[in-house]
């Protein structure tokens, strides 16, 4: 494994989905780090200042801070880059709210049904990564949706896929 500073490319391209899911400001002069894992797995990490500049001298660390997401074609969140992102971040667009009944299944791996969402931007279109919150506003999953506006809130259809939900943890652990 190997960790480095992100070039610029990636940098902008972090900044970018930073600044989508409205988390830019929070972010701007916290330390990223990027761990490649293999050669293809790019990880997001956020550290403290101390850790970057350890990172520079170690040859091969085991872990290197807070993972918050992936670099693949584009920048996709982690359960905890999404947790940071809605306590931190402005919620805009790219956040759905669904009840509790629908927050339970979401937790087990489930898609998640048109009629469960609460709230949701007629904005959103198709294929769009949003993060899905309860109603504490908490993030439980990183979905994509498989609709576009209105659309979503199609009873009896799944009309958000579950990408990444927090009960993965809890399900892999025992």
């Amino acid at each position: 494994m190997i960790c480095r500073q992100p070039a610029r490319e990636e940098r902008t391209q972090i900044n970018r989905a930073l600044g989508r899911w409205g988390a830019f400001e929070f972010f701007k002069h916290k330390p990223l780090i990027i761990q490649e894992v293999g050669t293809k797995k790019k990880i997001v990490c956020l550290v403290t200042g101390d850790i970057e500049k350890a990172i520079q001298v170690m040859e091969d660390p085991y872990s290197a801070g807070l993972a918050i997401g992936e670099l693949k074609k584009q920048f996709i969140p982690s359960i905890a880059g999404a947790d940071l992102f809605a306590r931190y971040g402005r919620r805009n667009k790219y956040y759905i709210t669904v009840g509790e009944k629908a927050e339970n299944l979401v937790l087990y791996g489930r898609d998640i049904m048109g009629e469960s969402i609460e709230a949701a931007s007629d904005a959103l279109d198709e294929n769009e990564l949003v993060i899905v919150l309860n109603t504490a506003f908490e993030a439980i999953a990183v979905g994509r949706t498989r609709f576009a506006g209105r659309s979503l809130f199609q009873k009896g259809r799944v009309t958000v896929s579950t990408i990444a939900d927090a009960g993965y943890y809890l399900r892999e652990e025992g």
